[in-house]
């Protein structure tokens, strides 16, 4: 079977140690004044475009499309000082790299993710990451993460890519319901904000404390 791999990034391929959330603080407080906007709101397993509509509203702003870009355009600079900084360690989790050259021997590399487009890139870039993948799904494709694997579909056929089954690995159970929503097999990784505990109350097909036991490999070979 040839697979369509959709990897998540925050917690299941690295970890940045804060740097997206704290750049989005500093772009924020440079456009609007308002300090820590970003410190009440949940991050993980959600896409930035909703990150972003609930910070606005928290402000007490509301928002244009072109507010956004200028976010976007305080933030990427803002993000790749961050990840250029000592104030911020970025971690490439256990057996990471190995999962990702065997996925290749079963099919294509996408991205799934709720980050921008140019911050995924910046952050995929600084961990050595950018060259594994050839498609992705973004937080601009829509504030809602389940809409993301039709989109991906989708952007992968109109690239030529073939494939019979699309598997999503993350590491909160927002993955796991974006799979399900999109038709896909889940994968679970332990790695982010979410426990094992927690990960397996979501119904994953496969559930890994991280990606260095060998599994992934042997559930691939398996199916």
């Amino acid at each position: 079977m040839r697979y369509l791999f959709a990897w998540d990034i925050d917690g299941t391929l690295l970890s940045t140690g804060g740097a997206g959330k704290t750049a989005l603080n500093r772009a924020f407080l440079q456009l609007y004044g308002v300090e820590s906007a970003f410190d009440k709101v949940i991050f993980h397993g959600r896409t930035d475009s909703g990150i972003i509509a609930e910070t606005f509203k928290l402000a007490g702003l509301s928002f244009t499309p072109q507010m956004i870009e200028d976010l976007k355009a305080r933030y990427f600079p803002c993000l790749e000082d961050n990840l250029q900084s000592s104030r911020h360690v970025m971690t490439r989790f256990p057996g990471v790299q190995d999962s990702l050259d065997l996925a290749k021997e079963f099919g294509h590399m996408g991205i799934l993710t709720g980050n921008w487009e140019g911050g995924a890139k910046r952050k995929l870039a600084a961990a050595g990451y950018d060259c594994d993948f050839v498609v992705g799904a973004y937080g601009e494709d829509s504030p809602d993460r389940d809409d993301l694997v039709p989109i991906l579909c989708e952007r992968s056929r109109e690239g030529g890519l073939d494939f019979e089954q699309v598997v999503v690995i993350g590491d909160t159970p927002a993955d796991i319901a974006c799979a399900r929503a999109g038709g896909a097999l889940a994968v679970a990784v332990a790695t982010g904000w979410h426990s094992y505990e927690e990960l397996k109350i979501a119904g994953p097909d496969l559930l890994l404390k991280d990606l260095s036991s060998g599994e992934f490999g042997t559930w691939l070979g398996a199916r």
